[in-house]
């Protein structure tokens, strides 16, 4: 009994020995696990070793986290096992695990530098390394500051074979024309496919170009193939920032513009007109009147301002996190009464659930804009305008106290601008969700979702009075128009993800649906009792009653369904391969010709991997690329396979007026989209620890099956146009990208980027046995002059003027003299010959970027060589013969031996060669130490700062779209330099 009691006592001391020891235990682990370290470090550039201000470092897992001071340091307290997770725009994210370290040294790698840049692809991303299409990527850090209409300003002469033109001057309404390696087409779209956040077809105007993350342009046919018919013209992908986990930021993005040193035509001033007429045209003297009138200035602002306001608040965690921005502009136009402004809250939602599993991506966003459109028309009759005419004439009561003088399409510009209102309302509303789901028996393999839904309302609302000079006597016109259009986008795609030994895959596949819907009307009415109500009480007019109102309405529609699969395949980091292919149907064509095929591969070899070059330390990557795609364009109206009816006329039957219909197309079941196959070969490179590296690229891309009007016999025909496919074109150029790094070191950097493409443009053919065209004649000049200024030749290029070659004057007769002339001084136009050609030899864009201390700069330059312009106000009014009733160009002045009358000919033929600086800008960092704002940046910036250039028009860069490109418009808008102030703040 003692013995087991002794037993027992034994045993319950080393229980309580052993219960002791866990309880010590455990408090010791609790105690260490939570265990906080009070951290101190700085962030700084890898490249640069410059210290980064504002960088966000969060605790894994939570909202807690801190933000590194001007000088790039910061200070905070982790739990120890703790994972530090550390993000910047532009740079790689870089964790760090807490352990006992108490002073960390961050450096930040910058992504566009890296290899494993993400690079945005159609449908999925990939990395630099692995691209074997021809892409060119911009990060946000490489766009230039300032301000823009819209977001495609950001990419003018920053991506080589891209061409970027803005030909409506300083209107704030005005829209960028882009044309990617040529014009591929003679009736179908011109302009590259925008996808925005996934969204293909999305109207670039309905995002803030302040929110652009990056721009990916992908060019060549084996790259914009996956989009089938819609990818002849190449595709931009904009990313705009997303929702990021951290602590709750506040942006605030400020900038004000004013506009000066506007550029328009020099005419005659007053006194200049009247000396003019008494020594040159003295039996024109009644045209001089007592007035002394600066038109221009009379319908102008003396310097327009516009100021632009962008809020984002962001913040999160890694489950839940979200970016709403709230946008404000409000600008204004040189021309008086010019005005559009703009209210855009767009928000960004980011979940991520079932452990990790499921990502939902939710956007939304709403814009509304009012403006007040410019008429170009009132730039013309200014510059046309007698300047001793005086504005008013109080006696004339029929134009409302305006001085008025009859001649045909001569109207006082101050009666136009302030005779009329025209009013503009658009609401542009949509939103998307993204489903990402991994399926977690499939490891790599994921399922992506996506429906998006947008549309835009628009109303316009113009009202002339009865003082307008050109509807006087119509007591008043008012005009109604609106419509809508809407786009609503559903995928599901698969992707996988694979690697195995030195094997890495990439899959794609998946189906689209998409459908278009458009409509709109409008009623226009006369003859109003009063001018106040405006276009308020449209159907007081008498013009309906009458029968001389006007009413319209239309609705179309359009869909396409796709099936689409990609495979990369990349081994050991040395031989990709990527092969696509999309079978696609569009309701826009014909009944035999609604699917079709179109495939694309491309291989790239990363030579530097290669054994051979192992030692060449000097080489950071050469990558030999080889690629073929075949696109397609549909990017023509709706229902042109059909027959289509229109009204006749009308005959009287019964008492009653009943109208009467006809064809007014033709049937054309074969009608298909046009084609384009694209060969392209590429080397990319980075030298020197990646200080230099840049692109060499050659393409050749021929498209067929090009959409036209062919004039047609009735019958067999019902009507006399067919809109069919028959000709084929080709365009091959070359296109190289630079950028370096000359001079870095710990205080200054200087970056420079320079973009260099030519391009060469042929008609291969245009007719067929069938289907022909007898004239090819295009750029109509009428008035004045009348004549085809351009013709389309099989065998020669687009935008090709044909016309008299001019020889000089004839000091005798005081006439233009020309080549192959009769004896009445006309060449026959059989006899004309080429006499320029609109489209450039080569084109090059030179960015910069400096940065010393807190202190950055940048500018870019860019510069078209070669090309020719017709300079239509030289033709029509750099000569005496319009004198008197209208004014003339200062330029006659300098040509005083001519007395003739305009005559069309290579005389009005310039070149259009320029150097331009886009944009200059300056910035300053603050080094601000403050517990509620984290940085703030200041800065100047210009654009349109100068032109230099021999062209003597307004312009050296007119439209270069259509079948008619280099042709100045006399009814333009003229180009400003805008001064813009501007400050970033980070709270």
């Amino acid at each position: 009994m003692k013995t087991f009691i002794g037993h027992e006592k034994q045993r319950l001391y080393l229980t309580r020995l052993l219960i002791a020891f866990l309880i010590v235990f455990t408090t010791q682990y609790s105690n260490a696990q939570n265990t906080t370290i009070k951290i101190l470090g700085t962030v700084s550039d890898n490249i640069t070793n410059e210290l980064i201000p504002g960088v966000n470092i969060l605790i894994k897992g939570t909202q807690t986290g801190s933000v590194t001071n001007i000088d790039g340091k910061f200070s905070l307290t982790a739990p120890q096992g703790s994972t530090l997770v550390f993000s910047y725009i532009g740079y790689e994210n870089y964790e760090v695990l807490v352990s006992n370290q108490q002073n960390i040294e961050v450096r930040l790698k910058i992504i566009a530098q890296s290899l494993d840049a993400v690079v945005v692809i159609g449908y999925g991303t990939t990395t630099k390394r692995e691209v074997t299409g021809s892409i060119s990527t911009l990060k946000s850090e490489k766009l230039s500051p300032g301000s823009y209409s819209n977001a495609a300003g950001l990419l003018q002469g920053k991506v080589a074979g891209l061409s970027i033109i803005n030909p409506n001057g300083s209107d704030p309404m005005a829209n960028y024309q882009m044309i990617l390696r040529g014009t591929n087409t003679l009736t179908s779209g011109q302009g590259p496919l925008v996808v925005i956040d996934g969204v293909a077809g999305a109207d670039i105007k309905d995002i803030n170009f302040q929110e652009v993350e990056s721009m990916d342009i992908l060019k060549d046919g084996s790259a914009a193939a996956i989009y089938g018919t819609r990818g002849t013209n190449g595709v931009i992908i904009i990313t705009t920032k997303r929702a990021k986990s951290g602590r709750t930021t506040i942006e605030y993005q400020g900038l004000a513009t004013v506009q000066v040193a506007p550029r328009m035509v020099k005419n005659l001033n007053a006194s200049e007109f009247a000396e003019v007429i008494n020594t040159y045209a003295p039996d024109r003297v009644g045209s001089i009147y007592d007035g002394n009138t600066d038109w221009f200035t009379a319908v102008t602002r003396e310097n327009p301002f516009s100021q632009k306001h962008n809020v984002a608040i962001s913040g999160g965690t890694e489950q839940f996190s979200h970016r709403t921005v709230i946008n404000v502009e409000q600008n204004e136009g040189l021309l008086k009464n010019n005005n559009v402004k703009k209210i855009l809250a767009k928000t960004n939602i980011q979940q991520i659930a079932v452990n990790g599993l499921l990502t939902i991506n939710y956007n939304a966003f709403y814009t509304v804009r009012s403006y007040n459109p410019a008429n170009y028309s009132i730039f013309y009759q200014s510059f046309i305008h007698n300047p001793t005419e005086p504005i008013y004439d109080p006696a004339d009561e029929i134009s409302g106290g305006y001085n008025r003088v009859i001649g045909v399409e001569y109207y006082n510009p101050v009666a136009m601008l302030k005779e009329q209102t025209n009013d503009g309302e658009t609401d542009d509303f949509g939103g998307n969700i993204r489903a990402s789901l991994k399926i977690p028996f499939i490891k790599g393999l994921k399922w992506d979702n996506f429906i998006s839904y947008e549309k835009s309302r628009w109303e316009s609302n113009i009202y002339q009075s009865r003082y307008y000079p050109s509807v006087i006597g119509s007591n008043g016109v008012a005009k109604i128009e609106n419509g809508a259009s809407s786009n609503m986008q559903y995928e599901s795609s698969f992707n996988l993800n694979k690697t195995f030994g030195h094997n890495t895959i990439q899959a794609l596949a998946g189906y689209t649906y998409q459908e278009l819907g458009y409509h709109s009307s409008s009623m226009t009415n006369k003859g109003f009792d009063t001018d106040l109500f405006g276009t308020d009480n449209i159907g007081a007019g008498t013009a309906l009653t009458l029968g001389t109102g006007k009413m319209y309405s239309h609705r179309e529609s359009s869909k396409l369904i796709s099936f689409f699969g990609r495979v990369m395949y990349n081994y050991d980091e040395k031989y990709l391969l990527s092969a696509s292919l999309r079978h696609e149907g569009s309701s826009r064509f014909g009944n035999n010709q609604k699917w079709g095929w179109f495939p694309a591969v491309s291989l790239g070899w990363r030579i530097n991997e290669e054994d051979f070059l192992e030692n060449i330390a000097w080489i950071n990557d050469l990558k030999l690329r080889v690629g073929y795609g075949a696109t397609g364009n549909q990017e023509f109206a709706n229902y042109q396979s059909l027959i289509m009816m229109g009204i006749a006329g009308k005959f009287y039957y019964n008492g009653a007026w009943i109208n009467t219909y006809q064809p007014v197309s033709n049937p054309n079941p074969d009608l298909q989209w046009e084609k384009k196959q694209e060969i392209n070969t590429g080397i990319d490179f980075s030298l020197f620890n990646n200080r230099i590296g840049g692109t060499i690229e050659y393409y050749y891309r021929q498209s067929t099956d090009l959409l036209y009007n062919y004039n047609v016999s009735v019958p067999p025909y019902l009507y006399t146009q067919m809109f069919t496919n028959v000709g084929s074109i080709s365009n091959r150029g070359i296109e190289i990208t630079l950028s370096a790094i000359p001079i870095q070191t710990n205080d200054f950097r200087w970056s420079t980027d320079v973009t260099f493409s030519k391009n060469s443009n042929k008609l291969i053919k245009f007719s067929n046995e069938e289907f022909k065209n007898g004239t090819y004649k295009v750029g109509w000049l009428s008035g004045a002059v009348t004549a085809f200024s351009q013709r389309m030749e099989e065998g020669k290029s687009l935008g090709t003027f044909f016309g008299p070659v001019w020889l000089g004057v004839d000091e005798t007769t005081g006439k233009d003299t020309f080549k192959n002339q009769d004896a009445n001084g006309k060449v026959p136009e059989e006899q004309w010959e080429p006499i320029g050609n609109a489209y450039p030899d080569f084109v090059l864009g030179w960015s910069n970027a400096f940065t010393y201390k807190q202190w950055d700069m940048s500018f870019a330059l860019r510069a078209s060589v070669g090309g020719d312009i017709l300079n239509t106000y030289r033709l029509y009014y750099e000569n005496f013969s319009g004198l008197g009733l209208q004014n003339i160009l200062q330029s006659q002045l300098d040509n005083l031996k001519f007395t003739g009358d305009a005559i069309y000919s290579s005389k009005y033929i310039e070149s259009a060669t320029f150097l331009k600086m886009d944009n200059i800008s300056m910035g300053y960092n603050f080094s601000i130490k403050s517990k509620y704002i984290a940085k703030m940046r200041v800065y100047g910036a210009a654009q349109d700062v100068f032109s230099l250039t021999k062209y003597k028009g307004v312009n050296p860069e007119v439209s270069m779209s259509g079948l008619a490109p280099g042709i100045e418009n006399m009814s333009y808008y003229p180009v400003t330099t805008g001064l813009t102030f501007g400050v970033n703040v980070t709270f």
